[in-house]
């Protein structure tokens, strides 16, 4: 005849498996954890990337836009001072007209 436990192994047996299943679910739950902060800080790193890269270009927009602005202040001074010497030109050559017609 066999003999017949009080059922202790079986419940220790149980007791053991749901131990272990707790402890794996303990450990799965940490290695979420872990990915979505891993995943948390990722996100952050590449909003504070786009953040920098959106200031350097907003940066190197306000220099390119002061850069045409001098150059075109420059550009403007330059043409102004042709008009300027051509009508020193044209005012030389009236009064050297009218200083030979006075002289006939």
């Amino acid at each position: 005849m066999a003999r017949r436990g009080s059922g202790l192994r079986t419940a220790i047996k149980v007791v053991k498996a749901i131990d272990r299943a707790n402890k794996q679910a303990a450990r799965e739950t940490q290695r979420r954890e872990k990915a979505r902060q891993r995943a948390e800080a990722q996100a952050l790193r590449e909003h504070e990337k786009g953040v920098r890269e959106a200031q350097r270009e907003l940066k190197r927009q306000v220099r390119q836009q002061q850069s045409a602005a001098k150059q075109a202040f420059k550009n403007a001074l330059s043409n102004a001072n042709e008009e300027y010497q051509d009508r020193c030109e044209e005012r030389a050559a009236l009064r050297k007209q009218f200083i030979q017609e006075v002289l006939r």
